[in-house]
């Protein structure tokens, strides 16, 4: 215990070239939101009803564009201030933000809402539609109104069944009620068009009449981003105007990026933590160019876009995929059959103590998973007789990908 002990304060101890690391996290908020004004313009106008004449109308907004271009952020700090202004007023205002990759039907989204508003609703035994019913009646009781965000809501659309899409979209058409103390925002990837193709086109024409669009940075907004970030997660002077500069014109939408905030700054904390290995062994005291081109070659684009997934899944998500690349990496293949698989996560499990989820519950994982662009399945392979699902991974490196799977299991198991 005592080497430990020490271990510990010796890591607390090293000298470091951050700050503040958290600062360069998905999920952390910013003080200022950069280049989003007339998004948040937008939502003002939109949402001023519920100000003006709370209860009159239920305002509904869609939020959609690209990863990474600020949807999540925005709608957040929305959330947050008009709340603030709404409380000002003596209007009992909430913001509540679910994420519909963790809650995908309408019982899931409920009970999250509930929960983020302390009310108590026993949710055993009774419909989705009733307990729907319930919600707004609590809501009525307690004078409180509501701006509901669905984050990744292309999943809910994907995976839902009907009735609770048009609930969701369509609620007052569905519970006709007095006031209407339940506002939505609906934030989706991709375009209006593909949030378009998977409802019918009623339920589309809802989500559309409020749209508010997101566009990928461009160079000079990231790097306004990033040198923000630098500053709030650096020592001073650790990281130089050039690096700031290469990764924004890597990752501009105007140079060749994809206009990916989110990426650009794994990116730079990446580089970040590669300096500090150098710092740790008298290499150098700064972050530099070479860092950056460290990360890029190493770490390679589709494992910066898992990494971007990562944070959304559950700790046996996360060990499905563990398992999908660890059968990978001993079978030699490009694809595995399920069957692998599930005996291969079985094992993970057994040796973390964990209790493995039913087949049923591990094949909506990899489906997830899928849907994520996380891994690829097939139904069928050449020489293989009869159907089953096989899986396969992208371009990433399967050792590199296992380490940072690793590492974020111990991260959710600590925590």
């Amino acid at each position: 215990m005592n080497e430990l002990r020490e271990l510990i304060e010796s890591e607390i101890r090293r000298p470091s070239v951050f700050v503040d690391e958290s600062v360069l996290y998905p999920e952390f908020i910013p003080p200022v939101i950069r280049y989003r004004d007339k998004q948040l313009k937008q939502l003002v106008e939109l949402f001023k009803p519920v100000i003006l004449k709370p209860g009159a109308s239920s305002v509904k907004v869609l939020l959609a564009g690209p990863v990474g271009t600020g949807k999540t952020l925005t709608s957040i700090v929305f959330g947050r201030e008009i709340s603030r202004v709404a409380e000002s007023r003596g209007i009992k205002l909430k913001y509540v933000h679910v994420n519909c990759s963790r809650s995908k039907n309408l019982v899931g989204i409920i009970r999250e809402a509930k929960d983020s508003l302390c009310l108590h609703i026993p949710d055993r035994g009774i419909s989705s539609n009733e307990l729907l019913s319930v919600f707004l009646k609590l809501l009525n009781r307690e004078n409180t109104y509501l701006i509901l965000a669905l984050d990744e809501f292309e999943y809910f659309l994907s995976t839902a069944p009907p009735e609770d899409r048009h609930a969701i979209v369509r609620m007052y058409d569905v519970l006709q009620e007095d006031v209407k103390r339940v506002n939505m925002i609906f934030i989706a990837r991709g375009s209006p068009a593909s949030v378009w193709s998977r409802v019918d086109s009623v339920t589309g024409s809802y989500l559309m009449k409020n749209f508010v669009p997101f566009e990928p940075y461009r160079a000079s907004e990231l790097y306004t981003i990033l040198k923000d970030r630098v500053d709030a997660a650096f020592h001073q002077g650790v990281v130089g105007e050039e690096v700031i500069d290469y990764i924004s014109k890597m990752s501009g939408h105007d140079t060749s990026g994809d206009g990916n905030a989110r990426k650009a700054l794994a990116v730079l904390h990446a580089a970040g933590k590669l300096a500090d290995k150098d710092l740790a062994e008298g290499r150098t005291t700064r972050v530099t160019i070479d860092h950056v081109r460290q990360v890029i070659a190493q770490e390679y684009p589709a494992l910066i876009d898992l990494l971007d997934n990562l944070h959304y899944l559950n700790l046996h998500e996360i060990l499905v995929l563990k398992a999908i690349l660890h059968a990978l990496k001993e079978s030699g293949l490009d694809y595995v059959p399920i069957s692998t698989i599930e005996a291969t996560y079985d094992k993970v499990c057994e040796e973390l103590g964990e209790e493995p989820r039913k087949h049923t519950q591990l094949y909506a994982y990899v489906m997830d998973l899928k849907q994520r662009g996380i891994i690829i399945t097939k139904t069928s392979l050449k020489g293989r007789r009869g159907r089953s699902t096989y899986v396969g991974f992208g371009a990433a490196p399967l050792g590199a990908a296992l380490q940072k799977l690793d590492a974020v299991i111990k991260q959710l198991r600590v925590g």
